[in-house]
């Protein structure tokens, strides 16, 4: 079980991922193609973030 920082972090992270791919889609209705391209890679690095922290998070739930 993970403790309550760590839940918090986790929850953080994937509520950025949300945000940036909403902001993503308004960006592109917006035709914003440069800050869109931005955000692109804002949101791919925050998925990525999500992963990682997934996995080094449960990685340590045996060591609690």
């Amino acid at each position: 079980m993970m403790t309550k920082p760590q839940k918090t972090a986790l929850n953080m992270a994937k509520f950025i991922k949300g945000q940036t791919l909403l902001l993503l889609e308004k960006l592109n209705e917006l035709e914003l193609d440069a800050e869109a391209d931005l955000c692109e890679k804002l949101h791919e690095d925050a998925e990525l973030l999500c992963r990682t922290l997934t996995i080094r998070l449960d990685g340590h739930q045996g060591d609690l």
